[in-house]
């Protein structure tokens, strides 16, 4: 276990009678506080226990002798506040303080505001302490009286010659060491009125009056009330180095204000400006802080811990920014813990005096702090421990319980012997050195309190999510829980679920949740239940339908998380197996009709070229040889096409033009010739040859200069027409581009999303079958009902199932160290049922199997091929391989697995020991035979072979494995392998075959030094210029380097000799001859 108590053992008991005042705090420890000396000395194993006892006095403890050393008495009618305090300031001088709340002769306004102090300054102070008897303190008594009322004293040996006082009204106070002076007074919280400081400047001659008035103040208008206080080192704290300096003492103060928030303070103590400086401050959700208690700081985490009002258990952390070093407070932490018992209110009353005719009938309510009815101490580790009143099923007991804090789990408990009641018991924890526990019980009896204080050693270790996982069973009945374990899931998942998650996703946890509880707990009860699974087919049935529903839900899961639809997948699954088997005959039907048509290919092929020569021959004949095409006649015919093309390209531009003149020449001539244009239409009309079109052009081309340059314009106006044109259809294609470019991005994100859809739907369909989701629990429950036994201790194979524990391994969601299956685990109970098939896939899946386990089935496994082999059919038998779930299995092939599996090299030797000279030599004589494999196929240098890969009926492993191997065995048994003169042949092979590979090694190490020698320092050069060049590079751009004399080139010479390249000191020796 993490964490164990060990008994409590009594150190003091006292029972006295007390007056009312009295029982507030009857008894209360605290450890003293030693100077720390610069000289070294002998550490002091006792460690001092300082006692406070109401009516008595102080008495100081030596635990580790468990007696009472020193003692200093006080009148029965006084009342101490709170813990005393010592500092044992050298050997022989010890200050003890204790703050005076109530006392016969102690007027009102002077109550918890008096300090007693007893100063033991005696040369026979330590030899005082080693005698047996107890004796009463010589030291001198003095009193001293402040202006506030003090909560809380404190002395440290970081501030010798200083005493801490935290006052009431949420106040620190510095004062000197003998308590004559106070240095400074610090307000963490103002008040509404004046304040006692600000009356502190009266009058000598008014002094009597401002101390009254400063009591006036004090107990009617202050607005913030001091709960609880601690002061710690800042060495090894949860404050950074950065932000505060190394052994400085921090005064934790926590003070309720008036709005129902706690507000956290840290100060501390500035030696040279001779006060308090307010380091940081943050607030806590508090409501009802007043009633809070049990208050306990971790100095190493951060973390506050305290019980409310409500019953819950809350931690925060303390936080701190890196920047402007902020104090903030995150709750990381709440358990409700309903069976403690919670504070109460104390009633005063205000009784009548003589002097004062004030009725006795006024009466206030408050809640007195310093009542710890409920108390719990910071161990350390994440480590807490709670001390009060539990109330199990109607009974009050007095418990002492270690709490997990980062995981929310009980880890130790321990019940105080005797009747307790909730109202009349008191109790308080101290932490002491050694890993010890000061827990002091005072229950009332009438008038007389009894109280008793016992040391409680403990131990704790750092704590695992699996150990805190063990102890969930325990942490049910303190959370106020009833039922499976899968609550205590629910727990843990809602505790620490962000406060930000929303409400639907939490109802949806939750409705999962319980739907998995149900259909677990349905399960359990069947395959729990002899009746109703009596037989194996019937447990297998249920446990089968169990884990298939599990498996629908996972798949569920799965595709709820992938976004598609359970029908989308199975109607995509069936329309993939529909085109995967229409391709399929698609395919077969296509290499049918290759093979159909393979025969008449060729025929084929010869008369189409047939067909072809004789429409050429026949081309030839009938058109004659003159007019006979050719490929030749063919390009020209093409060449003289394009040719005409061409000129009538050219020719077509004067046409327009010879146009257009001519319109205006008919135009301007219409009434002089009116048959003009009837003469020259017949001449068009009538002339097949050339002659009326070679007449125009002539007309044309021997125009006048004006006719040229107007035809000139006419092509400029034309030109800039078409490209105008042009620009408009170049922008008209533009726009349609973009459009369409458009378009086709709308279509290709729909058919992306469409194709991501699709690939979520298949990838979620085709997905392999996932592991169905099994709780801790119901694979326990399962494991033990499978591995279950008879009355005489053996195994009950009239009920195997053998099929559940097989998929439970093959599938590994179980572990060899399961619970259920008891302290000999899964691999011993099949060895024990004889079930070696599932006894080697268990060496095959299981990684958690212990070195001595899997020894003691080689031993076995050893044993029984023996004895088959003496039978007259072992030799055949054990050559063959294993047929059944029964047959065992050959000594190389176990062997393998054995090897193959992981393993402690420390734990294999210890298991290593049990094997005896017989089966030493059998796994010797196996490892030499695979050796002889290992060189008849190349020694080491044949490294293609896998382990996996099996070669022999037992499987080849790897050569490194075999070595490895061999060395445990050599270390193991090196004494009895040289007493045994049998082995010493086997011995001698396994040397020469690998003392032959060790010879290869270092020869072909031997020559590759010398190429990849050079190639190595090659590389070591290159590396060492390219960091100097970027080591140059980085000293040029900072400026480093120019002003040391030299610059980089010096430093360079500074460094070559004691500096490799890579900037490390190398530390050499030079030897100097004399």
């Amino acid at each position: 276990m993490p964490v164990s108590v060990d008994d409590p053992f009594l150190l003091a008991s006292f029972s006295t009678a007390l007056h009312h005042h009295q029982r507030q705090a009857v008894v209360t420890c605290t450890p003293e506080t030693k100077q720390e000396e610069e000289e070294e000395e002998e550490e002091d194993p006792s460690s001092l226990l300082l006692v406070v006892v109401q009516g008595e006095g102080v008495q100081l403890f030596n635990t580790t002798d468990q007696k009472c050393i020193l003692s200093y008495s006080a009148p029965p009618g006084y009342s101490f506040a709170g813990s005393a305090q010592t500092l044992l300031r050298s050997a022989r001088q010890r200050n003890v303080y204790a703050v005076i709340a109530k006392g016969i002769d102690i007027p009102t306004k002077e109550e918890e505001r008096i300090v007693w102090m007893w100063k033991d300054d005696n040369d026979e102070l330590m030899e005082e302490e080693e005698e047996d008897l107890v004796k009463s303190s010589t030291a001198r008594k003095t009193v001293h009286k402040f202006d506030r009322k003090i909560h809380q004293l404190f002395v440290s040996s970081l501030l010798p010659n200083h005493v801490l006082l935290t006052n009431t009204d949420g106040s620190i106070t510095l004062v000197v060491e003998d308590l004559k002076r106070v240095i400074h007074t610090h307000e963490i919280h103002t008040t509404t009125t004046t304040t006692p400081s600000a009356l502190k400047s009266s009058k000598k001659g008014k002094k009597d009056k401002k101390i009254a008035n400063i009591h006036d103040v004090d107990d009617k208008t202050t607005t913030a009330t001091m709960i609880w206080a601690t002061t710690y080192n800042t060495s090894e704290s949860w404050i950074p180095s950065s932000a505060l300096a190394q052994n400085l003492l921090i005064i934790m103060t926590i003070v309720e204000s008036g709005a129902e928030k706690m507000v956290v303070t840290l100060s501390y103590v500035n030696e040279e400006r001779r006060g308090f400086i307010t380091f940081g401050q943050t607030e806590i959700d508090g409501a009802l802080g007043g009633s809070s208690s049990g208050f306990a700081f971790d100095v190493k985490t951060g973390q506050l811990s305290f019980m409310t009002a409500t019953g819950q258990l809350k931690i925060y952390r303390l936080e701190m920014t890196q920047g402007d070093h902020t104090v903030s407070a995150t709750e990381t932490l709440t358990l409700p813990l309903p069976g403690y018992a919670l504070p109460t209110s104390v009633t005063t009353t205000t009784t009548a005096t003589p002097k004062t005719t004030m009725k006795p009938a006024k009466v206030a309510k408050e809640f007195d702090p310093k009542v710890q009815h409920v108390d719990a101490v910071s161990l350390g580790d994440n480590y807490l421990a709670i001390a009060g009143i539990h109330h199990t099923e109607g009974k009050a007991e007095q418990t002492l319980t270690i709490w997990d804090i980062k995981y929310g789990t009980l880890q130790a408990k321990h019940v105080m012997p005797g009747s307790f009641t909730a109202q009349n018991t008191i109790c308080q924890l101290t932490l002491l050195p050694e890993s010890v526990l000061a827990m002091t019980v005072s229950a009332l009896q009438g008038n007389i309190i009894q109280s008793d204080i016992y040391l409680c050693p403990f131990y704790a270790e750092p704590m695992s999510l699996l150990g805190a996982m063990g102890r969930m069973a325990e942490t049910a009945p303190f959370l106020g829980q009833k039922g499976s374990m899968l609550i205590q899931d629910v727990y843990t998942i809602t505790t620490t679920t962000s406060s930000d998650m929303k409400a639907k996703e939490g109802m949806d946890l939750e409705r999962q949740i319980s739907e998995a509880q149900v259909a677990e707990r349905t399960a359990l009860e069947l395959l729990g239940s002899e009746s109703k699974t009596c037989t194996v087919k019937e447990f297998e049935k249920v446990f089968f339908k169990h884990v298939k529903h599990q498996i629908a839900q996972t798949v569920n899961d799965i595709n709820e998380r992938y976004g598609v639809d359970t029908k989308e997948v199975k109607a995509k699954q069936k329309q993939d197996q529909q085109e995967e088997e229409e391709k399929k005959k698609a395919r077969k039907q296509k290499r049918h009709r290759k093979g159909k048509k393979a025969s008449d290919g060729a025929a084929q092929k010869m008369d189409v070229v047939d067909t072809e020569s004789l429409t050429i021959k026949g081309g030839g004949i009938e058109g004659g040889g003159a007019d006979s095409i050719t490929d030749g006649d063919k390009s020209k015919d093409r060449k003289k096409k394009k040719k005409e093309k061409k000129e009538a390209a050219k020719v077509t531009p004067p046409k327009k033009v010879q146009k257009s003149k001519s319109k205006a020449t008919t135009t301007k001539n219409e009434v002089e010739d009116p048959s003009s244009e009837s003469s020259s239409s017949e001449d068009d009309d009538d002339g097949g040859g050339g002659g009326g079109g070679g007449e125009d052009e002539a007309i044309v081309l021997t125009s006048s200069e004006e006719d040229n340059r107007e035809m000139k314009d006419d092509e400029e106006e034309e030109e800039q027409e078409y490209e105008v044109s042009e620009e408009g259809v170049m922008k008209t294609h533009t726009k349609e581009y973009k459009n369409a470019m458009e378009e086709w991005h709308k279509v290709e994100a729909e058919m992306s999303k469409n194709y991501r859809r699709h690939n979520l739907v298949i990838r979620a369909g085709w997905k392999q079958t996932p592991l169905p989701d099994l709780s801790h629990h119901f694979v326990t429950k399962i494991v033990s009902r499978c591995f279950s036994h008879l009355p005489n201790g053996q195994p009950d194979m009239s009920f195997w199932p053998v099929k559940v524990v097989e998929y439970l391994v093959e599938n590994q969601l179980v572990g060899n160290s399961n619970p259920g299956a008891g302290q000999s685990g899964i691999a011993l109970n099949l060895m024990e049922r004889g079930e070696w098939a599932l006894l080697e896939l268990t060496l095959k899946k299981l990684h958690d199997i212990p070195e001595m386990d899997m020894i003691m089935m080689l031993k076995q496994v050893i044993g029984l091929n023996k004895n088959k082999d003496s039978t007259p059919n072992g030799t055949a038998s054990s050559s063959s391989p294993s047929s059944s779930s029964s047959s065992v299995p050959d000594i190389p092939q176990f062997m393998t697995l054995i090897m193959a599996a992981p393993r402690n090299e420390v734990f294999m030797q210890q298991a290593l020991k049990r094997l005896n000279v017989e089966e030493l030599s059998v796994v010797l004589g196996i490892l030499k035979g695979w050796i002889d494999i290992w060189d008849e196929r190349g020694g080491i240098g044949h490294q293609n072979q896998g382990l996996n890969k099996k070669q022999l009926p037992g499987g080849l492993p790897g050569y490194g494995l075999m070595i490895d191997f061999i060395t445990l065995l050599m270390d193991v048994h090196f004494p009895l392998l040289i007493l045994s003169p049998h082995l010493h042949p086997i011995l001698v092979a396994i040397h020469t075959s690998i003392q032959r590979e060790t010879d290869i090694s270092n020869k072909l190490e031997q020559a590759l030094r010398g190429p990849l020698g050079l190639f190595d320092r090659k590389h070591r050069e290159t590396e060492r210029r390219r960091k100097e060049a970027t080591v140059a590079g980085f000293m040029k751009i900072h400026g480093v380097g120019g002003a040391s004399g030299g610059g980089i080139n010096a430093d360079k010479r500074r460094r070559r000799k004691w500096e490799g390249g890579e900037g490390i000191p190398d530390y050499g020796v030079e030897i100097i001859h004399l």
